[in-house]
């Protein structure tokens, strides 16, 4: 059977999305409705909301490919307070940050620069945590790549390439997500 996914392929949480199911080894079709989150139909079942979606199919097919979901309960728990870290205290920064200093220009507006200013600080406190966090782990959620690690890079992937060079970059490293390389089209 072959899952349907909807939602542009060129948006980060659809992304995700594709990303989980290619580490899943799960064949996929792009169904593109218009709409503004990814949302798949497996069978008869729908479901929507990239981080959902994330956990339906690492659980699903939780023997199949690298485990996403950590071994025990708390390696469980600690992937789900990463994941909420990553939708609570990253993910929106970093699309205003991109609406700010792209988007909106690319519109033909101007972005606020106050704002993004102001965004960049926030960032800067996150990459403070993520890079304490990974001075003692080789990922957020502990020694193995997990759903964290697939939420987080696809947010840097949409930042890399709407940022330009000599924008404001993140302090710190970059290695959250462990050095594993992802295409930039998962198709």
């Amino acid at each position: 059977m072959v899952v349907k996914v909807h939602g542009p392929v060129t948006a980060a949480c659809p992304q995700r999305v594709l990303a989980c199911l290619l580490e899943k080894d799960v064949d996929f079709e792009i169904v593109h409705p218009f709409g503004q989150v990814p949302a798949i139909e497996d069978g008869g079942f729908r479901l929507f909301e990239s981080t959902a979606i994330l956990r339906y199919y690492a659980a699903k097919y939780e023997k199949r490919g690298p485990n996403l979901l950590g071994n025990s309960l708390e390696e469980r728990a600690v992937v789900d307070q990463w994941l909420e870290v990553e939708a609570h205290n990253f993910n929106d920064l970093v699309y205003n940050l991109v609406l700010q200093l792209v988007i909106l220009l690319r519109m033909g507006k101007q972005g606020d620069s106050a704002l993004a200013l102001c965004i960049q600080q926030k960032l800067d406190k996150v990459f403070d945590v993520f890079e304490q966090r990974l001075s003692g782990s080789d990922y957020l959620a502990g020694d193995s790549f997990t759903l964290t690690n697939l939420a987080i890079s696809r947010a840097f992937d949409t930042w890399w390439r709407t940022l330009e060079w000599g924008t404001w970059c993140p302090k710190g490293s970059m290695s959250m997500h462990g050095g594993r390389q992802f295409p930039t089209d998962p198709l």
